[in-house]
């Protein structure tokens, strides 16, 4: 922008340097930090783990279920049951085998169901895609917020910077006044105009302190990062100011918001989850339909029982069979199951519809937003450029003895407002055009 923010960057950077010495945290870093480390991934990590493995059991409903069994029992009063009265006549029967022994193989396929294994894999392939939608999505919200967390850190870096060089210039001026009313230059009833204005940039100092520490403790907060370990960032793709081109180009491409709103709705990945979402609602309609139609299922398998393990070919039975099942009667079971199925269809299709106006409302709104910043920003630049004018000529008048202490402070003053709003805006600017940038669902890479 100009030699004085170029300044006044490297006075930050020295700055912070010296008070946090270390590796510096670039974006990409925190961006990295955020998505190994904040819960909200590991959730949706999980959420399409789970969504996967349903996927898998709809699958293997398709396949035929197997079960093998064997048991064992042992009569323990052995000799209880072994006599018989016929006619009053005691007769004792033979001893038998206390052992008891079985094992059976039997495998079940379902030939029909009625289309409700269809209606099941369908609707669980679309809760993985509607998972991987929503695990993108996250991913970009997660990098949209470190973004936006990392520009306000770094905005109130640089503000502390901006105020901390025209506060030491205010002392310096105090000092120079001092020494102008000690030899007789000056009169002293000017000293308490200039201590005002050094006390007044001694308080905005401190609260832009504290705005800073708050940023960081927001964006240490956000990316997991230690207890107390103190933030140092570093960023040099991110600029204190924009190019006036810059600006000028961005505003004509956000002047156009009907085409940002068409590439949004192509591209937002949360939107996408959505319309998953209500073809899985839409398959639980052919689930509940099925229901009330006839199963049929094949069965086949080996069972075998004896007293002892032995004589498998001649005690083993081999079976196959085949079983209809049809509901007749289910005390209105698949009627309130179908009507609760069109019931989440129709929920999954309005949160569709909230979720697209949701969607134009943001992007309509940040290109808005950022259109209007980068017209102030354009003025606020014009704004420094006759700040500095000013405060130069303010300057060569002064060490001419044609100025005033106050009217120095004057100007001194206009420069430091018209650098800490241009600061300000510059940063502002760049957190909105990556909010836009969410909002047109265009942060795929951003991070990776």
């Amino acid at each position: 922008m100009s030699r004085v923010l170029a300044l006044l960057a490297l006075i930050g950077a020295a700055t912070a340097q010296a008070q946090y010495p270390g590796a510096a945290l670039r974006l990409r870093d925190c961006i990295r930090m955020a998505l190994e480390r904040h819960p909200e991934m590991a959730l949706a990590r999980a959420q399409l783990s789970a969504a996967a493995a349903d996927l898998t059991a709809a699958f293997g409903s398709y396949l035929p279920s197997i079960t093998f069994s064997a048991g064992y029992s042992r009569q323990l009063n052995v000799e209880g049951g072994r006599t018989i009265n016929v006619g009053g006549q005691i007769i004792r029967l033979p001893a038998v085998d206390p052992n008891s022994y079985s094992m059976s193989l039997i495998g079940t396929y379902t030939l029909f169901d009625g289309f409700v294994r269809e209606g099941v894999f369908q609707q669980r392939r679309a809760a993985v895609d509607a998972a991987e939608a929503g695990l993108e999505f996250t991913r970009q919200q997660l990098v949209a917020q470190v973004v936006q967390h990392y520009i306000e850190a770094l905005k109130a870096e640089r503000i502390v910077a901006v105020r901390q060089r025209f506060y030491e210039l205010a002392q310096q001026e105090l000092e120079r006044a001092r020494a102008q009313v000690e030899l007789g230059r000056m009169a002293p009833t000017l000293l308490p105009t200039q201590e005002s204005e050094l006390a007044n940039r001694e308080v905005a100092l401190l609260q832009a302190r504290q705005e800073r520490d708050l940023a960081r403790l927001r964006l240490a907060l956000l990316i997991g990062a230690e207890p107390g370990q103190e933030l140092r960032l570093a960023d040099p793709e991110i600029a204190d100011s924009i190019p006036e081109a810059e600006l000028v180009a961005l505003r004509q491409q956000v002047s156009t918001p009907e085409l940002l709103v068409q590439k949004a709705l192509a591209q937002r990945t949360d939107l996408a989850a959505a319309q998953r979402r209500l073809r899985a609602a839409e398959a639980l309609l052919s689930v509940a339909r099925g229901s009330s139609l006839p199963t049929i299922t094949a069965s086949g398998g080996w069972s075998w029982a004896n007293s002892a393990l032995r004589d498998f070919s001649q005690l083993g039975r081999s079976f196959i069979g085949v079983q209809l099942s049809l509901p007749i009667f289910d005390n209105f079971r698949a009627h309130s199951q179908l009507e609760n199925a069109r019931l989440q269809q129709v929920q999954a299709a309005a949160q569709v519809e909230r979720l697209r106006q949701q969607i134009i409302t943001e992007v309509r709104t940040t290109a808005l937003k950022l259109e209007a910043l980068a017209a102030q920003l354009l003025a606020a630049q014009r704004a420094v450029r006759a700040a500095e004018t000013a405060f130069a000529a303010a300057r060569e008048r002064a060490q001419l003895g044609m100025l005033t202490p106050i009217e120095r402070l004057t100007a001194e003053a206009q420069l430091l407002s018209a650098h800490t709003t241009a600061v300000q805006l510059a940063y502002e600017f760049q957190a909105t055009r990556m909010q836009l940038r969410f909002a047109l669902g265009e942060l795929q890479d951003v991070g990776q």
